[in-house]
């Protein structure tokens, strides 16, 4: 049609100029009113819609159904017989039909929404949505782009998992029995004055209100964080099923992440791996609200295409504070004899180890690291992470 309309056009000019015959000067009249008032409406409606997203940052884990919603607005006195909109998902899935079909009336606001999921972790972006419309007559189609761009964060999933108590200290802060450990910050009640209590430990407000010797009460605690080190060097993975035991390791880190957070303790991870957009991969051991959301997006970042060397090394190249009694968890797939060995002065030191093998054994005998370090095997399907 485009084609022929603007030689027609030039057409119908010439023979309403040249020729004096009335019929033709009417017919090319009308035409070409007909053309410019539908040229008119195609560009009023195209500069009278505009779409907006409800949300510019999503987050979600993995396989996780995600809701985006947009807002396409009728600004002009115009009905709209029918408008396409468009959106761009990239790589990610979705169910629905990625096109819909809009009419509107003047004025009138309509939200649209649909599902999408990703069968991958990283970062996304959604957008930007598209709108395709015409004028009545079909004669000016048209598309307009609106740059609004939504960023996608998918956590990698995140698997129940049970860890069964190894000798020593389960990780977190453990409540325990013996008075030496009470934290002062965890007031239970008060009781009469015992002869060998902390004098620090008397309320003496209350013991002058009782006439006697009162000592404050405190729940007794353990303290003893989780660090996460975790081996993202591709290179070190077998060959074979490489980028699922990748993956597999991001899920067990946000398992234990998740596992740990839940019972309350504090967290933190160390990785070989860089992160895509910049940034270290390096989040210090916290409790602080958000921690935990904050590592789930580090791992959701990490590019294992660009990871450092040793991974061991970065324990204390980091800068993040080990406390004693630390529980160090470490991901990795295999172990050199330098790692074996460098794993063991870290216990020496006094914190917990524990390996979550990816991808089989360990280079040195299993007999030998499970008498030394708790030792788990991390499946390679399913739901169930940990074979004991």
């Amino acid at each position: 049609m485009k084609t022929i309309r603007w030689p027609l056009s030039f057409f119908l000019i010439a023979v309403l100029l040249f020729f004096p015959f009335r019929i033709l000067q009417i017919i090319s009249l009308l035409y070409l009113a007909v053309l410019g008032l539908s040229f008119a409406h195609s560009r009023f409606v195209a500069g009278a819609l505009v779409v907006r997203r409800h949300d510019l940052r999503l987050r979600a884990h993995r396989f996780d159904p995600i809701q985006i919603v947009l807002t396409i607005e009728n600004r002009g006195p115009f009905p709209v017989p029918g408008v396409s909109l468009i959106d761009t998902i990239g790589p990610l899935f979705s169910r629905e039909p990625g096109k819909f079909v809009i009419r509107l009336r003047p004025w009138e606001k309509r939200r649209i929404s649909y599902t999408i999921e990703s069968q991958h972790r990283g970062e996304y972006s959604v957008g930007p949505a598209a709108l395709l419309g015409s004028d009545p007559l079909g004669f000016f189609p048209w598309r307009r782009s609106f740059g609004e761009v939504e960023r996608l964060i998918i956590y990698p999933e995140v698997l129940p998992l049970r860890l069964p108590l190894s000798t020593g200290l389960p990780a977190g802060n453990v409540r325990s029995q013996d008075r030496l450990y009470e934290d002062l910050t965890r007031y239970r009640s008060l009781r009469e004055y015992v002869p060998g209590d902390d004098a620090r430990k008397i309320s003496w407000k209350v013991s002058a209100r009782m006439g006697s010797l009162h000592t404050m009460e405190y729940v007794p605690f353990l303290f003893a964080p989780v660090l996460i080190l975790m081996n993202m060097n591709s290179e070190d993975y077998p060959f074979r099923f490489r980028s699922l035991w990748v993956e597999r390791a991001a899920v067990m880190a946000a398992s234990l992440v998740m596992h740990f957070f839940s019972l309350g303790q504090e967290i933190g991870l160390i990785s070989s791996a860089s992160l895509k957009g910049g940034g270290s991969p390096v989040a210090r051991i916290s409790g602080a609200p958000g921690h935990a959301a904050a590592i789930l997006e580090m791992l959701a970042r990490m590019d294992v295409s660009r990871a450092a060397g040793d991974f061991t090394r970065l324990l204390y190249a980091s800068g993040v504070d080990i406390p004693v009694r630390t529980h160090i968890k470490v991901i990795t797939p295999l172990l050199t004899d330098v790692q074996h060995g460098f794993l063991r002065e870290v216990k020496q030191k006094g914190n917990a180890v524990e390996l979550f093998l990816m991808g089989g054994d360990s280079l040195a005998p299993r007999e030998l690291l499970t008498r030394e370090f708790p030792l788990f095997v991390v499946s390679e399907y399913g739901n169930e992470l940990i074979d004991h």
